[in-house]
């Protein structure tokens, strides 16, 4: 289990493979800040249309990816081309490319899940950026109860899934060979320290 507010991991919580909607629950107590820590699914059950979805996600990413700017390293971002599969770029004061960025909004916490999981794809993409450019690429998420990252520097390797995979929402895109996911072990996330736009799960749970 990795705490969601300090960032501590106690190995003798075991995280749940899947959280099953309806199974929320309490999965222990942090050994380092004695904060619960909750393991609940998403919540996301349908969307409009694909379109009216990214339109919307796109939108929240910008904001996300402001605040992430500004509380982390780096002065302003510009968005990729809309063909690439990493998101931003961001830069420092003088204008020099800093580093770049993929960011993602998850509906649930941190612990409902033990590998969270990206399109194979953006991870490719990443990794000759790495390459050609020096710069890292953040792959950033905010759980319902945190922001996490992975920083990827060149020397990352992940465990690639066998099937696409796509929201349950979204079937159209579960046959494609561009949402094979990597999954990463939620406990090799960073935690970042501050928490803006996150829930208090004791608070909003009962």
């Amino acid at each position: 289990m990795i705490c969601p507010y300090c960032g501590n991991i106690d190995k003798d919580v075991e995280i749940p493979k899947i959280t099953k909607r309806g199974k929320e629950r309490v999965l222990g107590t942090c050994s380092n800040c004695s904060r619960e820590v909750w393991a609940w699914p998403t919540t996301k059950k349908g969307e409009e249309s694909q379109l009216a979805t990214v339109k919307k996600g796109e939108k929240r990413e910008d904001v996300l990816a402001e605040k992430y700017v500004n509380k982390e390293k780096g002065n302003h971002f510009k968005d990729m081309s809309k063909a690439d599969d990493i998101d931003k770029k961001v830069f420092d004061a003088g204008g020099n490319l800093s580093y770049y960025l993929e960011i993602k909004e998850r509906s649930n916490t941190l612990n409902a899940y033990r590998k969270t999981m990206f399109p194979y794809a953006k991870i490719e993409r990443a990794r000759k950026l790495v390459k050609d450019t020096g710069k890292p690429v953040h792959l950033v998420l905010k759980f319902r109860d945190c922001w996490a990252r992975d920083v990827m520097t060149g020397s990352e390797e992940y465990e690639k899934g066998d099937e696409p995979f796509a929201p349950r929402y979204r079937p159209s895109q579960r046959n494609k060979q561009r949402q094979v996911p990597v999954k990463i072990p939620v406990e090799e996330l960073d935690v970042l320290s501050w928490r803006d736009f996150c829930e208090d799960i004791e608070k909003t749970s009962e």
